[in-house]
């Protein structure tokens, strides 16, 4: 008698479940095993999930027979999916609803309308500006690296998802939208009104100072490499005798991107490897097929996040280029993004990153090897002019010195 009861543990567990939904049965078909008709079949070591499951169809069930509203089916199960991705409490790791993932779809593309600036959460979950995308309304207005969106269009954001906040400040092009900030520079909070705009995508720009090749990478894209190679190619061309990389203000973007460009210039080494929960590691490397042989300095600051700061750290850890300016933003974790197929998907950090020596930098940043600190509200006037930025001017001391 023992024995049957050990095997019957053991072998299943079997529930007889009435499936309410599609939905319910989406759920059930990726947790559990379907069986005939309404049984389901499962595991005895999923039998606490099962109970979770059944748990959540019973509450779901009370509140669309028992709350005084009618409640659209839908909205709950969206809810429920929020609700887990939420409770990892990390920013990072988010679940996108059909209009969430659609939009973070869209800003992938070369264009989009809103205001240009890149924003995340803090370690309290209050929605900070990375940096503003260079020409961008969100830029003209004054906005900067560190500053704290309170509000948008006078609705307090707290509480709310950055996916949703991203998705009221957006709007349709010559519409108006005002922010409520916390300006990091002053501590004080100002209103901003600024009227949204088509924003075009492009990530490289250089220029020739002085025989020093200047080239500013605002993001690290799919289009990207393409555009350094390019631009790289014609200083080369023009015989400079070194080489500045502008990474002030870039938010991050493809690992891939940035691997590319960095084994055009650094040579054969580790350019960063990643590691996840299980230690499993996986290593990116850089051949010597296309070194840059010029002395090179990369400028970063706060807004500097991710794959930027893999590039400045790769650089950095190699002694390939002196890093100037001030200490980065700090995120050293790596995102797997997945489309579910149905208009929804899902972001997952999956790893941390390492610099070539091991180094990771979550929560800490590059500090660069030369700090050099620049006038905030100047950097991001009318008035800036990139031959008085005293960042830029010690980069190109430190390179015609070696």
């Amino acid at each position: 008698m023992n024995k049957n009861r050990n095997k019957k543990w053991y072998v299943m567990l079997v529930i007889a479940l009435i499936i309410v939904s599609n939905a319910a049965t989406f759920i059930f078909s990726n947790m559990i095993n379907i069986a005939v008709g309404n049984k389901v079949i499962v595991q005895a070591k999923d039998a606490h999930t099962a109970d979770y499951i059944n748990k959540f169809l019973y509450l779901k069930n009370q509140i669309q027979t028992s709350y005084y509203k009618d409640i659209d089916e839908k909205i709950l199960l969206e809810g429920a999916l929020h609700g887990m991705f939420d409770a990892v409490d990390d920013p990072y790791t988010t679940y996108y609803d059909e209009e969430q993932f659609s939009a973070y779809v869209e800003q992938l593309q070369n264009s989009y309308v809103g205001i240009g600036v890149v924003v995340t959460v803090d370690e309290n979950n209050v929605v900070t500006i990375v940096s503003p995308i260079d020409g961008s309304p969100g830029q003209k207005s004054g906005l900067a690296s560190g500053d704290k969106i309170l509000k948008v269009d006078g609705l307090d954001i707290s509480g709310l998802s950055l996916e949703e906040v991203v998705s009221l400040i957006k709007g349709e092009e010559g519409t108006e939208v005002t922010l409520t900030v916390l300006k990091k520079t002053t501590s004080e909070t100002v209103e901003k009104t600024i009227v949204r705009e088509e924003i075009i995508m492009t990530s490289v720009d250089s220029m020739i100072y002085e025989n020093i090749g200047y080239i500013s990478i605002s993001q690290f894209e799919s289009y990207t490499f393409d555009e350094f190679s390019s631009q790289l190619d014609e200083l080369m061309k023009q015989g400079v005798e070194g080489i500045v990389f502008d990474l002030r203000d870039n938010p991050g973007g493809i690992m891939d991107s940035v691997v590319e460009v960095l084994d055009k210039i650094m040579g054969e080494s580790v350019i960063v490897y990643t590691e996840d929960k299980q230690g499993n590691r996986e290593y990116e490397r850089s051949t010597d097929n296309e070194k840059l042989d010029l002395p090179m300095a990369v400028l970063i600051n706060e807004g500097s996040a991710s794959a930027s700061e893999i590039f400045a750290g790769a650089l950095q850890d190699t002694k390939e280029a002196v890093i100037v300016g001030t200490t980065s933003f700090g995120k050293g974790v790596v995102q797997r993004m997945s489309d579910m197929k149905d208009g929804t998907g899902y972001k997952i950090t999956v790893s941390e990153y390492f610099t070539p020596n091991g180094r990771n930098i979550h929560g800490i940043g590059i500090v660069p090897d030369i700090e050099v600190e620049i006038d905030q509200e100047y950097y991001y006037s009318a008035e800036y002019e990139i031959s008085k930025d005293p960042q830029f001017l010690k980069a190109i001391e430190e390179i015609k010195s070696n």
